[in-house]
């Protein structure tokens, strides 16, 4: 049905005046109603990506919005208490701006059915050819739309084989009334079927969703997006939240501005930076560890490992370096010829203190050869002198290890590999030699940055611990060598 495809239009921007938090708002907690209709639907959309809002993107906060937007911090922030502060909601919607901009995420409007939904102009592509429908694709997920326009018993049709695909044991949602009827069904595959039929201009608009367990945020945000007529676009506007997300920036960047050294002092300010191994000292290449997260050829490392190369490589490729951020000690590189290979899959919640975890890397290349895989546990959700972004492992690490992938039992990614504690200089200061005494930055602070740099890290609940022979098979396949000349 082309004229479907040819219906798309793009809304312009809008903006409304609103005053910014201050730096010390920030720290207060959060009330709704200080935000604007477009500021809350904008929220409640970056909550349905989040996985955790199922509800109706309207703008409407009540005890649903409230709910998701806990349930989110509860998964994502430390030792939360059940306060919202308003930096909290500040850095979800910076975040999800992102995630917005990297899709071209839309709320589109289509008049041969009178009915908007969310879109990603940038990340579709047709679907199967059909003569009853318009299908689409989205590339960075299993999300398919199809929309058709047709009469009652067509609707009839359509919602009975939703009905007919759901799970044995399983009961649909169904919503039957004149104007609009909704059915939602879990399959034994592990699909989510969801069918809407809005009575439209005297005949019926129908779109049908589908999508894998996996991808349940961006389907609850385009199930929810859904409205007959002309909607409002959904977007951030100019206001509390985009300038607070500013706000937030600014206060981080003076918050890295290099400090004086003291003259003296027992212990390292920061965890030694010695964890690019050496691999030619007549040339002065090192190296380090990366691994693919993104289908595009995208590479996750620190920043340190990349830092005054003239060319960085993988397997022999010359990479790109896409963003390096030293307040964070991440950078990304890409090249198209990692594109389609395995990538790294994060878990959806954070390090548990004690939690097993597994790191690979190629440390000490040159006297070690090919990937070498580390045990150990998060012995502290904080790195030194309380340092938020990092939390401490035992797993042995060695020059080399940097920018390489943290696993949990499952084999997802909880962290990054940054540095150790310089046991030489604590020796010297106390007498004694700390044991496995290492450091990586937390998981959380990795989708960050990703998402600040338009890659939609792929976030996947694990199914269950496996083996270790499985967990180091699932690293070496996305772990790669990361050579600096």
């Amino acid at each position: 049905m082309r004229f479907l495809a040819a219906s798309l239009y793009a809304f312009g921007a809008m903006t409304c005046p609103a005053q910014a938090f201050t730096a010390s708002e920030l720290q207060q907690e959060f009330d709704a109603r200080l935000l604007t209709p477009s500021e809350k639907r904008f929220l409640q959309a970056a909550l349905a990506f989040s996985g955790e809002y199922n509800g109706i993107i309207d703008g409407a906060w009540g005890s649903g919005s409230q709910r998701a937007l806990e349930r989110h911090l509860a998964n994502t922030v430390n030792n939360f208490n059940g306060i919202v502060p308003n930096w909290a909601i500040v850095v979800i919607a910076g975040i999800y701006a992102d995630v917005f901009r990297a899709g071209g995420w839309e709320e589109k409007y289509f008049p041969a059915l009178d009915v908007s939904l969310l879109v990603p102009t940038s990340q579709i592509r047709p679907g199967q050819v059909s003569q009853i429908f318009s299908n689409w694709n989205h590339t960075e997920s299993s999300l398919g739309y199809s929309l058709t326009r047709g009469d009652a018993s067509q609707v009839a049709r359509l919602h009975q084989f939703t009905v007919d695909r759901a799970r044995p044991g399983s009961e649909p949602y169904l919503l039957r009334r004149a104007d609009v009827w909704v059915t939602s069904a879990q399959t034994a595959d592990g699909l989510t079927l969801y069918t809407r039929s809005d009575y439209r201009r005297g005949g019926w608009s129908t779109i049908m969703l589908s999508a894998a367990q996996v991808d349940k945020g961006v389907f609850a945000a385009v199930s929810g997006s859904i409205r007959p007529g002309s909607a409002p676009p959904i977007y951030l506007p100019e206001g509390k939240l985009s300038r607070g997300w500013a706000l937030a920036q600014a206060m981080l960047n003076e918050g890295s501005a290099p400090k004086p050294k003291p003259a003296a002092s027992p212990v390292p300010a920061q965890p030694a930076a010695d964890d690019t191994a050496p691999t030619d000292q007549d040339s002065g290449s090192s190296s380090g560890t990366g691994f693919v997260v993104s289908s595009a050829g995208d590479v996750l490392t620190n920043a340190h490992v990349i830092a005054d190369c003239r060319s960085v490589t993988i397997d022999a490729v010359p990479m790109t370096v896409v963003a390096s951020d030293g307040t964070f000690d991440l950078a990304l590189l890409r090249s198209a010829s990692l594109a389609g290979q395995p990538i790294a899959s994060f878990s959806p919640n954070p390090a548990m203190l004690n939690s097993d975890v597994t790191v690979a890397g190629f440390p000490l290349n040159g006297l070690l050869d090919g990937l070498n895989v580390t045990r150990g546990a998060v012995t502290s959700l904080k790195g030194l002198k309380g340092d938020p972004n990092r939390m401490q492992i035992s797993a042995p690490v060695q020059p080399g290890n940097s920018g390489g992938p943290v696993l949990d039992s499952a084999g997802k990614i909880v962290g990054v590999v940054v540095s150790k504690l310089d046991a030489k200089v604590v020796q010297d200061a106390i007498g004694d030699i700390p044991q496995n005494v290492n450091f990586a930055i937390r998981g959380e602070i990795a989708k960050l940055f990703l998402a600040q740099n338009s890659v939609s890290p792929t976030v996947e609940a694990g199914t269950g611990a496996l083996p270790p022979e499985q967990l180091a098979q699932t690293a070496a396949s996305f772990t790669k060598l990361i050579i600096c000349d």
